[in-house]
């Protein structure tokens, strides 16, 4: 996002940027940036907090009207805001562990729930519903494969199956709201689901695989510190 504000720029479109990794935008050098203390891929701050993302973006406005030097780089003034996990915050229903599928299906009425109460999600670019798509992931490697919809390639889906998945999930868990933090959704994930565990087998296959397509998503699949390896190491 930095190279691109210098050409907007250039072409007379002022710029300002949110940034959350300061190193970056010390080396880049942007115009105009705010940068702020929060989680990778929080740049205004958790979730359902209004007031938080209004401030953050008031300030980050501001920084148009500042008649000074560039680059300005600016720190958000809430920056001792320390990003807790919600000590109150629970999935709010119990899954059945029989089997993924089982548990996808108990997570679905929870994930409706989430997506009315929300009003938006960012599920369905795999084309399939949610317990298709562990199905898919589930049956990826066994001799009999899930049969699938023409028009896109069998790595595809798979990726993008794996990120319907996890918004599936990610998003049900704040059916009830709640301020949980990244880190604490993340825990519950990878740690107590079926679905977490079940991606996480998918990329340890894929890392040995003898489909050089597959091999190319085995390593953006699951965080670093949650595959099966690091946790066994």
């Amino acid at each position: 996002m930095s190279g691109l504000a210098h050409y907007f720029e250039d072409e007379g479109l002022a710029t300002v940027i949110v940034a959350l990794v300061r190193e970056h935008i010390v080396s880049m050098r942007p115009p105009r940036a705010l940068w702020v203390p929060f989680e990778l891929g929080r740049p205004f701050g958790p979730p359902g907090n209004a007031g938080l993302q209004r401030r953050v973006l008031s300030e980050a406005l501001a920084l148009l009207d500042q008649a000074c030097p560039e680059p300005l780089l600016r720190n958000f003034s809430d920056e001792s805001i320390e990003i807790m996990d919600d000590a109150d915050w629970r999935f709010p229903a119990t899954l059945d562990s029989s089997s993924p599928r089982a548990e996808a299906t108990g997570v679905l009425p929870v994930w409706q729930l989430a997506r009315a109460r929300i009003g938006r999600s960012s599920y369905g670019i795999s084309g399939l519903a949610p317990e298709a798509a562990v199905e898919y992931i589930e049956r990826y490697h066994s001799p009999q494969p899930m049969r699938i919809p023409k028009g896109m390639a069998k790595v595809s889906r798979a990726r993008f199956a794996i990120d319907d998945i996890k918004a599936f999930y990610l998003e049900a868990a704040m059916a009830e709201g709640g301020h949980p933090s990244t880190r604490q959704l993340l825990d519950w994930f990878w740690g107590h689901t079926l679905a977490g565990a079940l991606i996480r087998e998918f990329q340890e296959t894929a890392r040995v695989s003898e489909d050089s397509n597959l091999e190319l998503i085995a390593g953006s699949l699951v965080p670093a510190g949650r595959t099966i390896s690091f946790l066994r190491g």
